[in-house]
């Protein structure tokens, strides 16, 4: 809160110069816990907005940490981009064949983890909605532990402050606007909102000097040398720019100066001028591109539409090129905050005329743009579309930029002009929108509607390592290790039936119940944590811990058992014991320093109740026979927590995992009491004297060897 409130007092203070600080209060982002990225369902979106006109835009970032985070390096990932959400593959997976994925106005930027404080800062910023995308880098599995990440928990603050321009001059179209350059004015800023209409806009400029002036021009944000949509120099006192065919509801912004200062020794005068033709009264040229209004229909799942042209109630759209039609058609659909979390679909069909010659070379260009639409040479390379006759051809934009987009068409034809003036080809397409992919998220995927700090997003989880915006990198795959990873999981939890068998042999009842429990629920939930053929007895956060509870139990219980203490005050610590586990799995079931610090703890108080008996009978308890029988399930159990904690990853986790469950299975066998015969009934006394392990002897009963444990405990002796 004192942070925020120091963020307020800046702003208000630094309304000097005639610029100042602006500020959004909801643009203060407190204490996000930021994860490592799995998918985008791991990342975090944060939504920004600039509402003037920027020189500077500078996003404060504080990282911190608590946890166990010393030996966990990763990078801290802020990735800024302009009207959308930030698509990127941090994992170099890759995209469906027909996505296209590269992006407008995207910035990355890393920090250290070691970073406590960070800044982004872009200079002439584009004016509206900026979303930031947050994550943790995921390390490589050979280089950390699959728990050394979940330990470690990492939180960002960020806001954003900017410093906005006193309001350019404004431009209104057909009205010339006087402009004066001097000494104390060495360049000024203009501005030109532009309306509904297709329009193709140019600027006239005119100068009362021999001086060369320099306009820049910029789509959205104020330009610069270095960042300009449009550049001209007024040579010999006039000069005009092409403004070309603009989309509706866009800043144009102006930057006019002198290119030698020294020309300013003298005011110099001038005139801006904008005015506009009409596209649709006239035939297309490069600039001037008559459009088409789609309207969207919207159905009942998010970011679920389909585009249509204005004033019909067709699907799809369909027109008809020939040789003798020079014609190029463009339909312009918007995206906005309703669909930017989805992904947008054109499908194109293409079929020549049955009469046309075989070898006929013709086909469909089209150009996919935004902002206004644009033919195909003079497209971006990656939005170009080539459609070939008699061709069925898909494009999909995923998280698409919020803009007014235009799809433009145009016929070619390279043969001779005889055969292309008669033969027409007809082109159908659809424009459409849908969560995730199409396919939803195909084979190995699920589609998930996901909402981060109020913004809404679709987004693939893939399943069995398969990677990419639509789960469709199959290169880290574990498909065919799959059935051996499930069956290793679940069936090693068998080797505890030996360690039941053998705990009810001795009569060890309590023992025998926690071990069939621990092996119930481990198999069940390995069964449940499967990621295609799912087996689910209840719930899955249920099963995972009453699998953590039986893990923990087994070796409490398994380490009391084998003190010299009285059965009666066993059942009391076993209790004591259990309710503990369950108490620290509740609070954090993956911590490892708790798991460790129970094991310890109980672990001494079993050499200690060795230590006490030993020094009370003068002799080593147990004998060294018993620690010889002891000392394999001690290594075998030492061997299986080294795995567990430090070993295990993702990778290896299906067969590090069963190993094990194996070694702590099999270590029980050897913890175990064991039974050993008497002589006669009436030296039961005297051989409880002489017992060197009591909970491991038992005494003679005719034939039948009783466990210490289950007699009288007024004749226990320690």
């Amino acid at each position: 809160m004192i942070k925020f409130i120091l963020i307020i007092l800046i702003s208000y203070c630094s309304a000097t110069n005639n610029s100042f600080r602006g500020y959004d209060f909801g643009q203060y982002y407190s204490r996000i816990r930021i994860y490592e990225y799995t998918d985008y369902s791991s990342v975090k979106f944060l939504k920004f907005n600039i509402y003037d006109t920027t020189k500077l835009a500078n996003w404060s970032i504080i990282i911190d940490t608590n946890g166990q985070c010393t030996n966990y390096l990763a990078n801290i990932h802020f990735d800024l981009q302009y009207g959308a959400y930030p698509l990127i593959n941090p994992r170099n997976e890759s995209f469906p064949e027909t996505y296209i994925s590269t992006r407008h106005d995207l910035t990355k930027t890393v920090f250290n983890r070691t970073v406590s404080n960070g800044t982004v800062q872009l200079e002439n910023p584009l004016r509206g909605t900026w979303f930031a995308l947050v994550f943790v880098e995921h390390l490589p599995t050979n280089t950390q532990s699959k728990r050394s990440s979940s330990n470690c928990n990492i939180y960002l603050t960020t806001w954003l402050d900017y410093q906005a321009e006193p309001a350019p001059v404004t431009l209104t179209l057909n009205q010339q606007l006087q402009i004066i350059l001097s000494n104390s004015s060495t360049f000024i800023y203009a501005s030109y909102y532009t309306s509904i209409g297709n329009f193709q806009l140019t600027l006239v400029s005119e100068w009362l000097s021999n001086c060369d002036i320099v306009i820049l021009g910029r789509l959205n944000g104020l330009p610069s040398v270095v960042q300009y949509d449009y550049q001209t120099v007024c040579k010999n006192g006039s000069c005009s720019i092409e403004l070309d065919q603009l989309a509706a509801f866009i800043w144009i912004y102006f930057q006019i100066s002198v290119k030698n200062l020294s020309c300013l020794n003298n005011p110099i005068h001038g005139s801006m001028l904008i005015h506009s033709t009409d596209c649709s009264s006239y035939s297309y040229n490069d600039t001037c591109i008559p459009s088409y209004p789609t309207r969207r229909l919207m159905f009942n799942y998010y970011f679920d539409f389909l585009y249509i042209p204005m004033y019909t109630n067709t699907n799809v759209t369909s027109i008809t090129s020939n040789g003798s039609d020079s014609s190029v058609y463009s339909y312009e659909f918007i995206v906005d905050d309703r669909n930017i979390g989805g992904t947008i679909h054109i499908d194109f069909e293409t079929q020549i005329k049955p009469y046309a010659p075989l070898n006929a070379n013709i086909s469909i260009l089209g150009c996919l743009s935004k902002n206004r639409p644009r033919r195909y040479y003079t497209c971006e390379i990656d939005y170009k579309i080539y459609i070939n006759k008699n061709s069925v051809v898909v494009r999909s934009l995923p998280y698409p930029e919020m803009a007014l987009w235009y799809l433009t068409l145009e016929y070619n034809c390279n043969d001779s002009k005889n055969i292309c003036n008669n033969v027409s080809m007809s082109v159908t397409f659809q424009i459409s929108s849908s969560q995730c992919t199409r396919e939803q998220c195909g084979t190995y995927g699920i589609c998930r509607i996901m909402t981060s700090q109020q913004n809404m997003f679709s987004t693939c989880t893939c399943l069995v390592g398969y990677r990419g915006y639509g789960c469709t990198d199959g290169t880290y795959s574990y498909l065919s290790r799959y059935l051996p990873s499930a069956l290793f999981l679940t069936l090693s939890n068998l080797m505890f039936i030996p360690a039941v068998i053998v705990a009810i042999y001795y009569r060890l009842y309590i023992e025998a119940l926690v071990y069939f429990f621990n092996m119930f629920f481990s198999t069940f939930y390995h069964a449940c944590d499967q990621e295609i053929h799912q087996i689910c007895i209840f719930k899955y956060d249920g099963l995972q811990l009453s699998d953590f509870i039986g893990s923990y139990s087994s070796f409490v219980i398994t380490l009391i058992t084998m003190s010299i203490i009285p059965r009666s005050i066993k059942a009391f610590l076993f209790i004591l014991g259990l309710l503990t586990c369950i108490a620290i799995n509740a609070r954090d079931r993956f911590d490892s320093l708790q798991f460790v610090a129970l094991m310890i703890i109980t672990f001494s108080f079993t050499i200690i109740t060795w230590i006490v008996v030993s020094i009370k009978k003068r002799r080593l308890q147990p004998s060294r026979k018993q620690l010889l029988l002891i000392t394999p399930g001690l290594v075998l159990s030492i061997t299986g927590i080294i795995l567990f904690v430090v070993v295990e990853t993702d990778d290896n986790y299906w067969y590090i995992h069963s190993l094990w469950h194996i070694l702590m299975a099999t270590s029980i066998l050897f913890f175990l009491p064991k039974k050993i015969r008497q002589n006669t009934p009436t030296e039961r006394f005297s051989e409880i004297d002489r017992t060197p392990f009591h909970s491991s002897v038992g005494v003679i009963n005719q034939g039948a060897a009783i466990p210490l444990d289950q007699q009288d405990n007024s004749h226990e002796t320690h």
